[in-house]
């Protein structure tokens, strides 16, 4: 049996997959396990100690950490709307070829049959779509500590603004 440039799929997909679940399993276990070795747990910790830091600062003074938040926020809205520009310009890459087939050979190798191009498109589609949800959520969450951290004599508990900035 011959090597045909139609098998990559198989080859490249199941393996890129495997790799993409392994290492997040991994990550996973080392962050139940052994939170305070991994990236995750040390800026969790270093959150918590800014968040309990700047919520014993008077309101007042507060502005280096509002600052601080608001570029988090910028951050993911500049990343959310470039995933919704990419995938603004892969449904216009694929919707306005008048010639299906020669303008999108261009750009994938293996099966290039029109219902499996079809289906490598709507999923880096939707891909795209939930890395959008991911920052639209972040830049949720850090409004809303910038909200908690910016309310003038109120008693908010550490923890609720802690959480905040965790989750963004």
């Amino acid at each position: 049996m011959k090597w045909n440039k139609d098998y990559l799929d198989l080859a490249l997909v199941p393996t890129g997959l495997l790799i993409l679940f392994g290492y997040h399993l991994f990550l996973l276990y080392r962050c139940i396990r052994t939170p305070a070795e991994t990236v995750i747990g040390f800026e969790n910790h270093c959150k918590r100690a800014w968040v309990a830091n700047m919520m014993q600062v008077d309101v007042v003074n507060r502005g280096s950490a509002l600052s601080v938040i608001s570029g988090y926020i910028d951050a993911a809205t500049f990343m959310a709307s470039t995933t919704l520009t990419l995938t603004s310009l892969i449904g216009t890459c694929v919707g306005s070829s008048s010639d299906y087939q020669l303008a999108i050979s261009q750009f994938i190798d293996g099966d290039t049959r029109a219902s499996v191009d079809l289906i490598k498109f709507i999923s880096i589609v939707a891909l795209f779509l939930l890395a959008f949800a991911a920052f639209l959520q972040c830049a949720r969450s850090y409004v809303t500590a910038n909200f908690l951290m910016s309310m003038p004599q109120a008693d908010v508990p550490c923890a609720i603004c802690r959480r905040s900035s965790y989750t963004g």
